[in-house]
């Protein structure tokens, strides 16, 4: 009697199906796919949606000249998981593998996926509203009006919340009763909370905390008076912690009393008594002069739930080369995935092994088209 033995095109068609059903904020991005074989390391181009400047019309219409911008990304995440099987494993039917084996390998990898770019999100994005101590849906009102004064756009907006911070707004009527639509992968209808406000939104196991040497009930202030031509230069001012010295990391963000932005910290550093301030994001309004004495606010340790446009954050994946020698291998994509599946065999233990391993990459498009919903209870 012969045995069918499970291939490696099925095991990557059915991973790849898996692992988008699983993954949430990866595919809320602009995504993107490369075609050709890349390894770790290597870097693609990914087309970014055009953009237009209007006009005010006189006497004859000004031709605008369409650029096709691109964007680089690294594809920097190479995962992988390899489990060993035997010869009656693998002759299971498909449904019993899934079960057993390929389920739960996608999920890791989607796990590790979103984490890790929510991760590179989460601690680049400064713009934010603070959750209130305990949550109304003027939280989301407010957060809709940071996004309205960036000038982000009004559709395609997400919402993605962490588990707790969503425990905390569904009891609310505006959430029982938000319409839901119930396309795309499985991971994104069962994470889907509904629309509100003006934001799709959704929870995702793998909302960033930020943790912070510096809270927010820590005293500081600006020393002297700091404009464009005096000591403000670009990302650089100097303040005063009242003796103190504490450690920011990247991710932090502060303002300054009477002015609407936040900044984020983009490279940790020590902050002393009237140490400079560097390396944070966006600079300084050039134009507005920030008093001395005036109050330095730092957001302690919170849920950076994060409020975005789909353009936003760029998701890109890639293929691998299948490897040389002769294994038993395929390369398989779908809907702008692709997973490698690679069969071995070890003579030394006498064991078959499965390899399934996904390279992939992400980037921040444009900082000024997201904002935390911070939530530091």
């Amino acid at each position: 009697m012969t045995t069918t033995l499970i291939s490696p095109v099925i095991v990557a068609r059915e991973m790849l199906i898996s692992l988008e059903n699983n993954m949430v904020f990866a595919n809320l991005c602009h995504r993107a796919y490369e075609k050709e074989y890349k390894q770790k390391g290597a870097t693609v181009v990914a087309r970014k949606p055009t953009s237009f400047t209007a006009t005010a019309f006189t006497s004859a219409a000004a031709a605008s000249t369409i650029t096709e911008s691109s964007v680089a990304i690294i594809l920097n995440q190479h995962w992988d998981v390899s489990f060993e099987v035997s010869s009656q494993e693998l002759s299971l039917d498909v449904v019993s593998f899934n079960e057993q084996f390929i389920n739960p390998a996608a999920k890791a990898i989607a796990q590790a996926v979103d984490a890790t770019c929510i991760q590179l999100a989460g601690t680049a994005i400064a713009a934010h509203y603070p959750v209130s101590s305990t949550p109304v849906v003027s939280d989301i009102a407010g957060l809709e009006a940071v996004m309205d004064v960036m000038k982000v756009p009004q559709g395609d907006r997400r919402l993605v919340f962490a588990p707790v911070t969503r425990a905390s707004y569904m009891s609310l009527d505006s959430f029982l009763n938000a319409d839901k639509r119930g396309d795309g992968p499985r991971a994104l209808r069962e994470a889907e909370l509904g629309r509100v406000l003006g934001f799709d939104t959704y929870m995702d196991q793998n909302i960033l905390t930020v943790t912070t040497a510096i809270d927010n009930t820590a005293t500081a202030v600006l020393q002297g008076t700091l404009t464009a031509a005096g000591t403000l230069a670009g990302t650089v001012l100097r303040v005063d912690l009242g003796g103190t010295s504490e450690v920011l990391g990247v991710g932090d963000v502060f303002k300054i009393t009477g002015y609407d932005a936040w900044h984020v910290i983009t490279t940790a550093s020590t902050l002393g008594s009237g140490t400079g301030l560097a390396n944070f994001s966006p600079a300084m309004d050039a134009n507005s002069t920030y008093a001395s004495g005036s109050t330095v606010t730092f957001q302690g340790d919170a849920r950076t739930n994060l409020a975005f446009h789909k353009n936003a954050f760029a998701f890109v994946s890639a293929p691998l080369a299948p490897p040389i020698g002769g294994a038993k291998s395929a390369v398989v994509n779908h809907n702008g995935l692709a997973c490698r599946v690679v069969y071995d065999y070890t003579m030394t233990s006498k064991k078959n092994w499965i390899s399934v391993d996904f390279l992939c990459g992400f980037k921040v498009l444009d900082k000024s088209l997201a904002a935390r919903l911070c939530d530091a209870r």
